[in-house]
C-alpha cells in the first residue's frame, strides 16, 4: 500500500476514534449507551437519555419505550417509598437493590447532575434484585459524563384504562356473545 494512502486511513481511524466535538468546540455530551455497568447487568433490553430534570412525584412521573408501552413511576432510592433497600453514596458507580425483584418489563431512571437516562430491563419470570450502574451515561453541569449519583427511580408498566366508549363497546360484545349462547341452547 502506498505511504500516502495509510496515512490517510490512519488519519481517518484517527479521527474515528477521537471524542466528537460539538458545534461550539467543545466535547459533545455523553449517551445513556455510555453507561457500561448499567447496560451490561442481564436483562437489560434499552435506553433513553441523557433527559434534563428531575425523577420525582409531580416533575418526571412517566416513561415509555417504543414497543414496550408506558411505564408509571413507582418510588425513588431517596422518597422512603420503601421500592429501594437503600439509596447508594453519592459516587458514580454502585449496587442498586431493590426490595423486592422485578418481573416482567420495568424501567429504572439514574439522577446525577442535572440530568437523567432510563434503562429498560426485562426481569423474566424469576425476577431482578440488584443492578450495578454507573453515571457515565448521565451528564454534569459542565456537559461532562459521570456526575454524583443523586438517585435511581423504579417504573413498572401502566395498566390500561379502558376509555368510556371502548368498554361500552367491550360490554356490548359480551352481552350479544351471551344472547347467542343462550339462543343456541336445547330448551
Amino acid at each position: 500500500m502506498n505511504r500516502s494512502l495509510a496515512s490517510a486511513l490512519l488519519a481517518a481511524a484517527a479521527a474515528l476514534a477521537a471524542p466528537a466535538q460539538a458545534a461550539t468546540g467543545g466535547p459533545s455530551l455523553v449517551s445513556c449507551a455510555s453507561s457500561f455497568d448499567t447496560i451490561s447487568n442481564p436483562g437489560y433490553i434499552s435506553c433513553q437519555g441523557i433527559e434534563t430534570g428531575n425523577i420525582a412525584a409531580g416533575q418526571v412521573n412517566s416513561a415509555s419505550f417504543a414497543g414496550f408501552g408506558s411505564f408509571s413511576l413507582v418510588g425513588t432510592s431517596n422518597d422512603g417509598s420503601g421500592v429501594f433497600s437503600a439509596n447508594p453514596a453519592s459516587t458514580t458507580w454502585g449496587t442498586l437493590h431493590l426490595t423486592s425483584a422485578q418481573t416482567g418489563h420495568f424501567v429504572i431512571g439514574i439522577k446525577g447532575g442535572p440530568t437523567y437516562s432510563l434503562y429498560l430491563f426485562d426481569g423474566g419470570v424469576s425476577g431482578i434484585g440488584a443492578l450495578d450502574f454507573d453515571t457515565f451515561g448521565i451528564t454534569d453541569g459542565g456537559g461532562l459524563a459521570g456526575p454524583n449519583f443523586s438517585h435511581a427511580a423504579l417504573f413498572t408498566p401502566t395498566l390500561a384504562v379502558p376509555e368510556p366508549g371502548a368498554l361500552a363497546l367491550m360490554l356490548a360484545g359480551v352481552a350479544a356473545v351471551g344472547s347467542v349462547v343462550r339462543r343456541r341452547r336445547p330448551a
